[in-house]
């Protein structure tokens, strides 16, 4: 009967243990979540900054990618017939 309740007390700081680890691990993974979210955020204000800055390239890159989609688009067509 001793062994019985050695390993429920065992079982019990097992346990106790496994839900502190638990609480540490969703701790950093909130951490992390925060330090990625305020990453992303000064990304897309850096970004934005630039963008307004100087927006010619960006417009450049929408008109290329706009060619070269039509020039995919044009010859699959062309293909079928």
């Amino acid at each position: 009967m001793q062994d019985v309740y050695t390993k429920e007390s065992d079982f019990s700081k097992t346990m106790d243990q496994g839900e502190e680890k638990l609480k540490h691990a969703a701790c950093d993974v909130q951490k992390k979540l925060k330090q990625g979210q305020e990453q992303v955020q000064q990304f897309i204000s850096q970004a934005d900054k630039q963008l307004h800055e100087n927006p010619w390239p960006i417009v450049a890159g929408v008109a290329v990618g706009c060619l070269f989609l039509g020039f995919f688009a044009g010859n699959v067509r062309s293909n079928k017939n």
